[in-house]
């Protein structure tokens, strides 16, 4: 049997569209590939700039989020701050790797070459990666350093990481070996995530072996401490070389342990501060209890909450549920509820002290901690950092699925499990033509047409204050089963109906004399039990065909 209807339709990201191909069960994106002509020239002698790439991981596992914000959005603004610092102090090239496939080891691109780069160039190229694959990162360093000539020059690599490689390498190896080949090569690794802080302590020997600093961020803004700190050493002038001094002279002062040579690691001396914990679920995290003696009764302070879909996009009107808690755990390990508001932008009266603000746009869920503070109003507008999804359907030929024939079950990333391990179901029978509010990020539907085995599996991607709109293709036909004693003749009751795949697996069973059922195009052979007595065929299933499928008594 050919495959189950495992393909992928159009996938329309805001007003430009785009169309994703997928191989049957082997599931696998087409979009959006940059092309970047670039010329590769002798270093100059005269210039003094340092020479740097920045690495940025932008595997699937980006999508993810630290205090409501994707991972990869996060980046974005981090990088699109620093760039307007760097700007004409240094060569800057972008390596980027898992932003072409949903899976492959060999996904990895130079998106800029090296060179002086304005900032809005910069920010331009890292706001139009897609987070969608693996994470190659060895293969990602050695791509990185080719670009910056570390053969022929001083260079500096800075990593972005968010999980290890998954591409049967070892980065720790590869770093040693390029620093050993290169002419002075520097590697600065980051990691940032919340929930493996631990486990990316691993990427810290791809700096040691090389000389460069490493830190764990697991907040936008310890991000943007780390990545500053990196190129504050990426940028520090080099250490001239001092020859040793006669016997006879006296021996040279001692360097200050607070300053510590630029071809030492600094991985302690450019540590980021303190991590911030990222906010959570009030029935799972507990924060510490408000300060003692802020509430006062009856002197109630007004406090307005507002929303936005994304930083800079417009207020909020409607669709909008507010729940305020008191910011410590009862007794019995709850959060006390104080008020629910259905109001777009509520005021609440409340006390001074501590709370917690939960919000639902949709699917969209965000939870941030206020404190309220005696005789000061207080006006608070939050992000959402939410998208659109809209589904259709249509079959091969470009016909519209009818709504009542077609269903869409829609699942959280491969990353967000439940207990069994299995994708956690989110929504199930989504209604397809309206535009579903979910945090961005990506997901996963799986469209189902008609009552038997004609699904399609997509992993979609919901961008912030964008509308995703994906219509997914189905090669699936529609049969009738019909036994008859003749050729053309009369439809014979009280039939009992297999459908088999060509190994001999159940795809629908059913009764009657003439059901219908929809079918993934390829071979089926059918078994028609009528008075004790067994009735077999073969048929194939074209895509976008309606046609009958006789049985005959012989």
């Amino acid at each position: 049997m050919t495959a189950l209807g495992n393909r992928y339709g159009r996938h329309v990201m805001s007003t430009a569209a785009h169309r994703l191909s997928f191989a049957p069960i082997v599931i696998a994106a087409t979009a959006g590939i940059w092309v970047f002509a670039h010329d590769v020239t002798p270093a100059r002698a005269q210039d003094s700039k340092p020479n740097a790439v920045l690495i940025l991981d932008s595997s699937r596992s980006m999508w993810g989020q630290i205090d409501g914000v994707n991972k990869v959005v996060s980046t974005r603004n981090v990088i699109s701050g620093l760039a307007k610092d760097l700007e004409g102090r240094l060569n800057l090239g972008i390596v980027s790797y898992g932003h072409r496939q949903s899976t492959g080891c060999g996904d990895v691109q130079l998106i800029m070459a090296m060179g002086e780069h304005k900032a809005s160039d910069v920010i331009k190229t890292i706001n139009g990666i897609k987070p969608k694959g693996s994470t190659p990162i060895a293969a990602a360093l050695k791509k990185a350093a080719q670009a910056a000539r570390y053969k022929e020059q001083r260079a500096s690599l800075v990593l972005i990481a968010d999980g290890l490689d998954n591409c049967n390498a070892n980065p720790c190896d590869m770093a040693r070996e390029l620093k050993q080949d290169g002419k002075d090569l520097t590697i600065h690794a980051i990691a940032f995530d919340a929930k493996q802080k631990s486990k990316l302590k691993s990427l810290k020997c791809i700096a040691e072996n090389t000389g460069g600093t490493f830190a764990s961020a697991v907040s936008e803004g310890e991000l943007a401490t780390s990545l500053k700190a990196a190129f504050k050493v990426v940028m520090a002038p080099v250490m001239p070389k001092i020859a040793a001094a006669p016997a006879t002279d006296p021996p040279p002062r001692p360097v200050p342990k607070s300053d510590p040579p630029a071809s030492v690691s600094r991985q302690q001396a450019l540590a980021p501060g303190p991590q911030m914990a990222e906010p959570a679920a009030p029935s799972t995290t507990a924060k510490k209890p408000p300060q003692k003696g802020l509430a006062v009764p009856g002197e109630s302070v007004p406090v307005t909450l507002s929303a936005r879909t994304v930083d800079g996009g417009a207020i909020i009107k409607s669709g909008l549920v507010w729940w305020v808690y008191k910011n410590s755990k009862t007794k019995d390990g709850k959060y006390q509820l104080v008020d629910t508001f259905r109001d777009a932008t509520p005021t609440a009266a409340l006390p001074p002290g501590a709370y917690r603000i939960a919000a639902a746009y949709g699917k969209v869920n965000l939870i941030r901690d206020i404190n309220v503070e005696r005789g000061r109003a207080l006006q608070k507008t939050f992000i959402l950092n939410a998208g659109g999804l809209r589904l259709g359907a249509v079959t091969l030929n470009g016909t519209t699925i009818p709504p009542n024939s077609v269903r869409y079950d829609l699942y959280a990333d491969e990353t967000e499990t439940d207990q069994f391990g299995k994708r956690k179901l989110l929504l199930r029978d989504a209604k397809p033509g309206v535009v579903l509010r979910l945090n961005a990020g990506a997901y996963h539907v799986v469209s189902t047409y008609g009552d038997a085995n004609a699904v399609v599996r997509a992993d979609l991607t919901v961008e912030p204050g964008k509308l995703t709109d994906a219509v997914i293709n189905h090669s699936a036909g529609k049969i009738t089963l019909k036994l008859v004693n003749q050729p053309g003749g009369e439809a014979l009751a009280n039939t009992q109906w297999n459908i088999l795949t060509t190994g001999g697996d159940i795809v629908k069973e059913s009764a009657g004399a003439l059901p219908s059922h929809i079918l993934a195009a390829g071979s089926y052979s059918v078994l028609a039990r009528y008075q004790g007595k067994n009735f077999t065929r073969e048929f194939v299933v074209e895509p976008g065909e309606s046609k009958q499928v006789e049985v005959v008594i012989q």
